[in-house]
C-alpha cells in the first residue's frame, strides 16, 4: 500500500481507504471481516456516515475498530442521520449527532467530520446551502467549537455541487474535501472547478463514489444500443468510447477506474467501497499495481472533462 497525505492535516492515509457505504450489505459479520483486513494489507482511513444503512454501518465500523491499537483514522459525517427526519445543521442538533456518531463508533473522539450534503438540500433553482455551513450557531461554527474542544481533529465537507465546494475550500476553514462523482472515468469536471482552490489551500481530497455508484463496477454492452434513461448523450457517447478503450487494453473496468483516478497527485486517498474480501482485494491491489500504461491513460484524457448539472441528481 501507498500512501499520501491528507492535505494540511499532515496525516499519511492510504491512497486506497474504505468507503463505508456498502459495508455490511452481505452481512454484519462480513463487513467487520473486511473492515479489519483493510487493517492487515495497509489501509488506515476508513470513511462512513450516520446515514449509511440507516446507522448501521457507522454500528459495523465501530464494533470491527473497537480496541484495535494500529494506527488508523475514521471519517464521518453530520447532516443526514437517521435520528432525524431530515438533514439539520443547527448548532443543536450537530451536538446530538455527535453524540449519537461517538455511540455508534465506540470512540470518544472523532479524527474527521464532514458537513454532509449541504448543497444538496438548499434552494434547487440555485443550489448551495450557504447559510447551512456559514450561518450564526450553524455547521462550521459548531464543528470548529468541536475542534476546538479536541472532540475532532480536522473539519471537511462532502458535496456534489462544485461551485458551491470551491467557495467552502476558498474561505481556507476546511481541512478535506470528499468529493463523488466529480472526478473518473466519465465525470471530470473537479478537475478543474475544485481541485486547483484544494492546492491553493493545502485541502486534503477523498474521492469518494469512484465506480460512480456502481455504472464502472462492470461493463454493460446493452447500454451502447440502449442507455439508461438517466445517461445523456455526451454521456453516452463517452460510456461506448470507454468500453471500446477498457476491452482494447483488458484491464478490468473497476481497475481502470481507480487507477485512472490514482494518476491524479491531488486526490489524497481514493474511497471504493467493499462489501466482502473479494471486493476489497481487488481495490488494494490497485495500489500496488500503479499508474496505468501510458498510452491508455493518454486515451482515457482524450475523452475530456465532461461537465454536467448536478442537479439532476437531486
Amino acid at each position: 500500500m501507498k500512501y499520501r497525505s491528507l492535505g494540511r492535516t499532515g496525516w499519511q492515509v492510504s491512497e486506497i481507504s474504505l468507503g463505508g457505504l456498502f459495508v455490511g450489505k452481505e452481512s454484519s459479520d462480513t463487513g467487520i471481516q473486511t473492515i479489519r483486513r483493510a487493517l492487515e494489507l495497509g489501509v488506515n482511513l476508513f470513511d462512513t456516515a450516520p446515514s449509511y444503512f440507516g446507522g448501521k454501518a457507522q454500528e459495523i465500523l465501530g464494533e470491527a475498530l473497537n480496541g484495535v491499537k494500529q494506527p488508523h483514522y475514521v471519517s464521518t459525517k453530520v447532516g443526514p442521520c437517521p435520528i432525524f427526519p431530515e438533514p439539520k445543521y443547527d448548532h443543536d442538533s450537530i451536538m446530538q449527532q455527535v453524540e449519537y456518531n461517538l455511540k455508534a463508533l465506540k470512540r470518544d473522539k472523532i479524527d474527521l467530520l464532514h458537513i454532509h450534503d449541504p448543497d444538496r438540500y438548499g434552494d434547487k433553482g440555485n443550489p448551495g446551502n450557504y447559510h447551512a455551513v456559514f450561518g450564526k450557531n450553524m455547521a462550521l461554527a459548531t464543528l470548529q467549537k468541536l475542534k476546538a474542544q479536541g472532540v475532532i481533529r480536522s473539519i471537511g465537507i462532502g458535496s456534489l455541487w462544485l461551485d458551491f465546494q470551491a467557495h467552502c475550500i476558498d474561505t481556507g476553514e476546511f481541512d478535506v474535501i470528499l468529493t463523488f462523482n466529480r472526478y473518473g472515468l466519465i465525470w471530470r469536471d473537479a478537475q478543474f472547478q475544485s481541485f486547483p482552490f484544494c492546492r491553493r489551500h493545502n485541502v486534503g481530497v477523498m474521492q469518494g463514489t469512484p465506480l460512480h455508484q456502481g455504472v464502472l463496477a462492470v461493463p454493460r454492452p446493452e447500454w451502447v444500443t440502449t442507455p439508461p434513461d438517466w445517461m445523456t448523450v455526451t454521456e453516452h457517447d463517452r460510456y461506448r468510447r470507454l468500453l471500446d478503450i477498457q476491452k482494447s487494453c483488458g484491464i478490468p473496468l473497476p481497475e481502470l477506474a481507480l487507477r485512472f483516478i490514482l494518476q491524479n497527485p491531488t486526490i489524497s486517498a481514493t474511497i471504493p467501497g467493499a462489501g466482502n474480501l473479494t471486493e476489497l482485494a481487488a481495490n488494494v491491489a490497485c495500489s500496488e499495481k500503479g499508474p496505468l500504461p501510458p498510452d491508455v491513460a493518454t486515451q482515457i484524457e482524450s475523452l475530456g472533462i465532461l461537465h454536467e448539472d448536478p442537479r439532476r441528481y437531486y
